[in-house]
């Protein structure tokens, strides 16, 4: 599949940038959320007559019973949790102006626009995947999919396997261009209805920023116990496990107090 992060986004990035009264931060969450059931594969309890309950996230069903109740819950922990207290501590990146994403706490959408904009994201991403997968009905309609070209390490390499990479490259550039315009015309500034400015670095940024590289790390290695049943487990698995330290983190930080900046009277 192209890649959950980054690639998936390209579609709802220059959707916002279109019609800004949509939820920006429900359409980039719904863009992931299918791929987040990844991690219950085979791991959830036997619940009904001895049959596990899991979810693909994958089908037009589970956009509704998955993706748009899981895609809520993320929504509101991004918008009133981790962007406003975590995004002051991000590298500004010059023109990208990561920092800006503090400000989308400010926003307020009505709940069938949060809704909707959930399910535009989730289905723009199983119809990117469609196209992609020889198991998904796009996958029978193009011709050659399947054709293996190489073997790698006991691996397959199909068609397939090879329009994934070029799309996840592709799609990534569109995104990593889209968060450039947005970052340097300000936008994030403007959709939340507070004027542009620099805030400067939170006081205590080096131990926060070093808590975080503690905590991915060590999700990472806990995810990895899961290497045995893939990658892409693993990779799911560490997304859920680090978004629960963060916004544990998160909650103990508080809202950043920022340092005051040294000014110069000009006279």
């Amino acid at each position: 599949m192209p890649i959950t992060f980054l690639a998936h986004q390209a579609p709802v990035l220059p959707l916002k940038r279109w019609r800004p009264g949509l939820d920006g931060v429900a359409l980039v969450v719904g863009s992931a959320v299918p791929d987040l059931a990844t991690a219950t594969l085979r791991t959830t309890p036997r619940l009904f007559l001895g049959r596990p309950l899991w979810w693909d996230g994958h089908t037009v069903s589970q956009q509704f019973a998955w993706s748009l109740p899981v895609g809520l819950v993320l929504t509101w922990l991004v918008r009133r949790l981790l962007a406003p207290r975590l995004a002051p501590y991000l590298p500004d990146l010059g023109r990208f102006h990561l920092r800006d994403l503090r400000h989308v706490a400010r926003t307020r959408h009505r709940w069938y626009v949060i809704a909707g904009s959930v399910l535009i994201g989730s289905f723009s991403h199983i119809i990117i995947d469609l196209f992609t997968h020889t198991d998904r009905y796009g996958g029978g309609l193009v011709p050659g999919l399947g054709v293996e070209l190489a073997r790698v390490g006991g691996h397959s390499i199909d068609v397939a396997k090879v329009l994934q990479v070029l799309a996840s490259i592709g799609l990534s550039l569109v995104t990593v261009w889209e968060m450039s315009r947005i970052g340097s015309e300000r936008l994030v500034c403007r959709w939340s209805g507070v004027a542009p400015d620099d805030p400067g670095r939170p006081r205590g940024d080096g131990p926060v920023r070093a808590a975080v590289v503690v905590l991915s790390v060590a999700t990472a290695l806990w995810a990895s116990t899961q290497l045995d049943r893939g990658v892409t487990i693993v990779l799911m698995t560490w997304v859920w496990l680090a978004t629960a330290a963060l916004s544990v983190l998160a909650l103990a930080l508080g809202r950043p107090r920022v340092a005051e900046r040294n000014t110069v009277d000009a006279g």
